[in-house]
């Protein structure tokens, strides 16, 4: 029995099953037994064992005769609509299992990324093959590598970063450059990113600076525009480039993309940025002036020259995130300190050095065509958010835009802690979109994704993806009013103030739930209990007599005032079920003091009223009839922002203070929030 294994469109190798014998043919590799180190290999492109695939779903007879089957060992399959794709639920990533005539024939896997199928002879066009075969991009004979060469690439201050560089033997002289920096070691992409090679590209990795083998300081972000510029002009300058580079990767390798295009080299022609990370001070290492406590497994991880996972998994984040002053947590934790967390922490403002990295400040200066993808939990949401916004002048045709119901890293699972999604909640043919993306810009092809939708998104209760030319789709924007009395959402603001406190103590700040070693900072999760605690209001709407579909970002607007001179605004949107669950929507984080501006702090008066804005994640949401929205305010959200000590030093004191903080509503103080309502 023969299987083909496939990424990204290309054919990469042949299975051959007979007998619990498993034997494995290559690209460029030649017949022979399956042991473990090849199937470490294809594990590592295929997201899953091979061996371990046909063991467990070949080798072990399974009934496909209902819609639902569950195996020996406790895994959970769903029949999709089409009968052909059986969805795995529970399970990251998930394996998709291909079904013909109550037959195995196959598995289609998705990652943030790329999608892998393996498939028997003859079944391709039960999978996203056809979708590659139809745009006449299924490749069954590659490209090989005529070079790979590892490159020492001198900045413009005479730092040298390592990059690798990968070039296609297709008898072309000069080719388009794919390129993806990254802090993680230039090694881990290989296996995936040759399928641009074998599609006839240069494919070059590169170490960022003070990164795996590259020489310099390793300070987060602060280089990434000057070195991306000297790095494409460089490969724009090489004799086998044509002149055109685009760039690809995610989170910190979307972050990359974005420095570079805003030093306005001309040489970028193309960007696929995948939840790409936002500036310093209102998105990675500070929420709009708070600093991020969630963030400190990726610190840990990269504290060495190398990456290093391990140091992600703790049992003791609760612990090390009481240690004050907050430079002094690497050094309870690993020993010593991390320079580059201890030299943002130091910088309390979004001052001149924070402005050096904040790319959304130049977009005057970003024109590179480029491709956004996201999700609606992504924690690096708000990098999209200022990639959107930082691209609202592209013309048409040079932007494209993906959000699904995904977290940070990606399409990959059905089940995100509450949130069950449907059959469609992954896109199969995300690769396929950046292949077309770079095959347009890069190489001139006429496949019409520049005359395609601006917009795909997936909108979470209906599993349904739609298409628009705007986001929001609907710009003017719906107002619930704030009842401080009855703690409701209003249609209408009461004509009387009212207001509503509550006390914040810094000594039990009001949790976030997330588990920190997972590095997802925005997971979903049933709130029920933690709206039960007295340091949180909530307002809520009547349970909904028709549906609400909201598509856009939240912004609550109010009014209040504390006790203490400086403390923080955290607003949460839930979803509460009839049967009483209240699950995250969205969310976001202010911290008082930069109420007005993130570059110039202002202590507030105490028993003063203020007005306080905080936007929130993006969303695509209907709420059925019977759901009821709701808005919590608190002043805390334990693991994903340090607590606020409530005085002068803010989180980086453990000496903190109690806080009583009144949330005001009426019409003299019209506290709203305001959301994009969708017409259905």
């Amino acid at each position: 029995m023969q299987f083909d294994f496939y990424q990204s469109g290309i054919k990469q190798a042949t299975f051959y099953v007979q007998d619990k014998t498993i034997e494995v043919e290559g690209f460029q590799q030649p017949r022979s037994v399956l042991t473990k180190e090849l199937d470490k290999r294809y594990q590592s492109k295929l997201h899953t064992s091979p061996q371990h695939f046909f063991e467990k779903y070949l080798f072990t007879p399974l009934d496909f005769s209902g819609n639902e089957l569950r195996t020996q060992n406790g895994e959970h399959f769903q029949k999709r609509q089409d009968g052909h794709l059986w969805i795995q639920r529970r399970q990251k990533p998930a394996v998709n299992l291909v079904v013909s005539d109550g037959k195995l024939v196959g598995c289609q896997i998705a990652v943030r990324n790329i999608i892998a199928v393996l498939i028997r002879p003859g079944y391709e066009n039960l999978t996203i093959l056809k979708m590659w075969q139809d745009n006449h991009l299924l490749m069954q004979k590659p490209f090989p590598i005529a070079s790979q060469t590892t490159q020492m690439v001198k900045m413009s201050d005479g730092t040298q970063l390592a990059t690798e560089v990968f070039i296609p033997d297709d008898g072309q002289k000069t080719h388009p450059v794919i390129l993806e920096r990254t802090p993680y070691g230039r090694e881990m992409y290989y296996d995936d990113e040759q399928r641009f090679v074998q599609r006839g590209y240069v494919l070059v990795i590169q170490d960022v600076r003070g990164r795996n083998d590259s020489q310099g300081e390793w300070l987060p972000m602060y280089y990434e525009r000057d070195d991306g510029r000297d790095t494409i002009n460089w490969l724009a300058n090489q004799p086998w480039s044509n002149g055109n580079v685009g760039m690809i990767g995610g989170s910190y390798g979307g972050y990359v993309q974005w420095a570079a295009a805003s030093s306005a080299t001309p040489h970028l022609k193309a960007l696929v940025s995948m939840v790409t990370a936002g500036g310093p001070f209102n998105d990675t290492i500070y929420k709009n002036g708070a600093p991020i406590s969630g963030s400190l497994a990726w610190f840990f991880s990269t504290a060495e020259k190398k990456f290093n996972m391990a140091n992600m998994q703790r049992n003791d984040w609760n612990d090390l995130m009481k240690v004050r002053p907050l430079s002094q947590i690497p050094v309870k934790g690993l020993g010593h300190e991390i320079p580059g967390f201890s030299k943002f922490m130091a910088h309390k403002s979004a001052d001149t050095f924070m402005e050096n990295m904040d790319w959304k400040a130049r977009s005057d200066k970003i024109h590179v065509p480029a491709l956004i993808q996201s999700g609606w939990f992504d924690d690096n949401g708000v990098g999209t958010t200022e990639a959107i916004r930082a691209t609202n002048h592209y013309p048409a045709g040079t932007r494209k835009l993906i959000l699904g119901p995904w977290v940070h890293s990606g399409n990959a699972q059905y089940d995100l802690g509450p949130y069950h999604l449907g059959e469609h909640a992954l896109r199969f043919d995300i690769d396929l979109q950046h292949v077309r993306w770079f095959d347009h810009f890069l190489n001139g092809v006429k496949n019409g994704i520049e005359k395609e939708p601006l917009l795909d998104y997936y909108t979470l209760n209906t599993d349904k993806w739609r298409t628009t030319d705007s986001f929001p789709v609907n710009p003017q924007p719906s107002k619930l009013f704030l009842n401080a009395k009855k703690q409701t959402l209003d249609w209408k603001p009461s004509k009387k103030t009212e207001s509503s406190s509550y006390v914040y103590d810094p000594a039990t700040p009001t949790p976030h739930l997330i588990d920190v070693s997972a590095n997802e900072l925005e997971f979903p999760n049933d709130y029920t209990q933690v709206e039960k605690r007295s340091d949180v209001i909530s307002f809520t709407t009547s349970p909904l007599t028709t549906p609400m579909t909201i598509t856009g970002w939240f912004k609550a607007i109010f009014y209040a005032s504390s006790s203490a001179v400086d403390t923080d605004w955290v607003v949460r949107l839930t979803d509460v079920t009839p049967n009483g669950q209240s699950v995250n929507i969205a969310d976001g984080v202010l911290n008082a003091k930069f109420r007005n501006d993130l570059s110039t702090p202002d202590l507030m008066t105490p028993g003063n009223i203020y007005q306080f804005t905080v936007e929130t994640q993006k969303t695509s949401i209907k709420l059925p009839i019977g759901h009821r929205l709701r808005l919590d305010i608190a002043s805390a959200a334990e693991n994903l922002v340090f607590p606020n000590s409530n005085t002068r030093a803010g989180a980086d004191s453990i000496d903190g203070i109690k806080a009583t903080q009144t949330i005001y509503t009426g019409e003299s103080y019209p506290s709203h929030l305001l959301f994009n309502q969708e017409n259905d």
